[in-house]
């Protein structure tokens, strides 16, 4: 799915996608579940900005769609815990892979298939929620 090789896409959560940086708005928020052996967080975000792109040219994020987030938290491959507070109408900044419109397929809280952000934990990505950094 990327162009370029970094060292990231050799960790088991990788699916050998571009990394973006992003700001974004929440706009839905879900239950948080278990997925794959951990809890995940997951919510709908409007990307507002596109600070970079690594591995791809930034017309591949969709801007105009809703973008789904999944937020690993609770074991050692993810964020120790989950981001506190999560709201509607709040600021977001993300980084993590991006899974464009052809490559992501549906799930139960992303059916419409929207692009997703995921591996927002080291050693790739990272959060910033209401001025503070989760890792």
């Amino acid at each position: 799915m990327t162009n370029d090789s970094y060292g990231h896409q050799l960790h088991p959560l990788s699916l050998h996608a571009p990394v973006v940086h992003v700001k974004a708005t929440i706009v839905k928020v879900y239950p948080d579940r278990e997925r794959s052996g951990a809890m995940h967080q997951h919510f709908d975000v409007k990307i507002n900005e596109l600070i970079s792109i690594k591995g791809a040219d930034a017309s591949l994020v969709d801007k105009n769609s809703d973008t789904f987030v999944a937020i690993r938290y609770g074991d050692n491959l993810g964020l120790a815990e989950p981001i506190t507070g999560i709201t509607e109408g709040q600021e977001i900044e993300l980084q993590g892979e991006y899974i464009d419109h052809n490559h992501a397929y549906p799930t139960e809280d992303n059916r419409d298939k929207y692009p997703v952000i995921h591996f927002t934990h080291k050693p790739v990505g990272f959060v910033i929620y209401q001025g503070k950094e989760y890792h």
